[in-house]
């Protein structure tokens, strides 16, 4: 019971973080589509871009295949792999990524491109999902190259 409990409880997780990237992405198409906000204009702003690419602008073939692929690859490494480790860490860290790509999957499947709104001056421009992926990047990362053999 504690087991589905939990499951339950990852699942709600993926959907609230995909509700507030969904908001977030509403609110910036809503108010940034004729203005952009400046927070320190020298570095950092808020301004609506719709980017038919994937990260920094790199064009792949197939891109709708390739995400749908790559949803399906990370939803088995992790059921295969992570899963029964019963690692809280490497759980929630999973349901970083799986939220970033179930909603950017569905804005590139159905939508044709994906909702951007944080500029970066000199580096990129992302959403809130974005981040997900690469606090995911980070946290998996750490606890890889620091794992402790038992």
């Amino acid at each position: 019971m504690v087991k589905y409990i939990y499951k339950m409880r990852l699942c709600i997780y993926i959907i609230l973080l995909i509700f507030f990237d969904f908001i977030s992405k509403y609110l910036a198409f809503s108010y940034l589509s004729l203005k952009q906000i400046d927070f320190f204009s020298w570095f950092f702003y808020l301004h609506l871009f719709l980017n038919d690419w994937i990260a920094f602008s790199f064009y792949v073939p197939f891109l709708k295949i390739l995400t749908i692929v790559i949803i399906l690859l990370l939803g088995f490494y992790y059921i295969k792999y992570e899963s029964f480790k019963k690692n809280k860490i490497i759980d929630l860290s999973f349901v970083l990524i799986i939220s970033w790509a179930l909603w950017n999957a569905w804005e590139r499947v159905f939508l044709w491109r994906v909702t951007d709104f944080i500029w970066v001056k000199y580096f990129s421009v992302f959403n809130l999902a974005d981040t997900y992926i690469t606090l995911w990047m980070i946290i998996y990362f750490v606890l890889v190259v620091f794992k402790k053999d038992k």
